[in-house]
């Protein structure tokens, strides 16, 4: 859940594909400037034989592509949490076993203390319900309702092991 006031860019399905609010590389790279949480539910798309090219799959991703490249050049120590809602956003392959160059690592080199990402592909209603969970533990106790993001790793912890209870069976859920 964004702070009130923090910039959101939305995709809507069946929109005209120049509105202002879009995920575009150029808007993304503008509205991290302002934020303290970004997060990302789209696509990821990775290259195994050059990592640096690995993207989010945003609205320009064929011409415009915001890559880790792109992300590996700029400051962002502002930002205090990027949430990678994006299938292996954190995932280097085999072929580079002892690099760690993903989109993860991007964010955490482009100066974020708190990067969440996935290793492997993910459902939308899983990763919808982890996210709204894991945003309600980092406001809980918080009078001002601003998550505290320094919690993130314990509320993700917290998260997943309650998704593992409930779905002991399906441990790739």
């Amino acid at each position: 859940m964004p702070r009130h006031g923090d910039p959101l860019l939305v995709d809507p399905p069946g929109q005209p594909r120049h509105l202002p609010h879009q995920p575009t590389r150029a808007t993304v790279l503008d509205r991290l400037r302002s934020c303290a949480i970004a997060h990302f539910a789209c696509h990821g798309d990775r290259f195994p034989e050059d990592p640096s090219r690995s993207k989010l799959v945003l609205h320009d991703h064929a011409t415009e592509p915001l890559t880790v490249a792109d992300l590996m050049r700029v400051r962002l120590d502002h930002v205090r949490l990027a949430y990678l809602s994006a299938c292996r956003t954190a995932y280097q392959g085999r072929q580079l076993l002892d690099d760690s160059v993903h989109l993860a690592s991007a964010f955490q080199l482009a100066g974020l203390p708190h990067v969440i990402a996935a290793l492997w592909e993910i459902s939308d209603s899983v990763s919808s319900s982890v996210a709204g969970d894991l945003y309600e533990c980092l406001a809980k106790g918080r009078t001002d309702g601003v998550p505290d993001t320094d919690r993130a790793a314990y509320a993700l912890h917290y998260v997943i092991r309650k998704l593992r209870q409930k779905h002991f069976d399906m441990p790739s859920t």
